[in-house]
């Protein structure tokens, strides 16, 4: 079965216009507990991106940040069937699952029919990561011309802005 995506996107370069996916528009879900497989239940079993973090600090032990908790991500990954990947953390003798098990993580996910879509958002947020990290370490973030630069079959992202605070 095809997507409501992906028949508009294939419609649209039928007729010469190109689709670009911008990382900032996508519908990402509320954050999920993750303390066994039964929390992530009611994520479906469609192709898309989901991200894992750790909560670092509960909701009011940070007064700059007020009551807001605050969410370390660790992990994105590109799936085609996100409920079974989800699923599969909890396996036994998964390091994943240890490590959900025995801290406070959460989930989320965002579902992106279009596989080149699915794999141009991917590169976009590794990159993200990447460059967060190295803020954090105290390096320099990657220049805008390394941005840009990709080896997407579509030819190269165009340089987006920074992702939004409450990803």
């Amino acid at each position: 079965m095809v997507g409501l995506t992906q028949l508009v996107n294939d419609s649209l370069l039928r007729h010469g216009v190109p689709t670009r996916l911008d990382p900032r528009r996508l519908h990402w879900s509320q954050w999920i507990p993750c303390h066994n497989v039964l929390s992530l239940a009611v994520v479906p079993s469609q192709p898309g991106l989901f991200a894992l973090a750790e909560e670092v600090a509960g909701a009011g032990e940070v007064p700059a940040a007020g009551a807001k908790r605050m969410l370390a991500l660790f992990e994105i990954s590109e799936t085609g069937d996100l409920g079974k990947a989800l699923g599969r953390l909890f396996l036994p003798g998964s390091p994943e699952g240890k490590m959900l098990a025995a801290k406070r993580c959460f989930a989320r996910y965002t579902v992106i029919e279009d596989d080149a879509q699915r794999a141009s958002a991917y590169a976009v947020f590794k990159r993200w990561m990447a460059s967060s990290a190295e803020t954090a370490q105290g390096f320099n973030a990657p220049s805008d011309a390394s941005v840009g630069s990709s080896n997407n079959k579509d030819g190269p992202l165009e340089p987006v802005e920074p992702l939004a605070v409450g990803f």
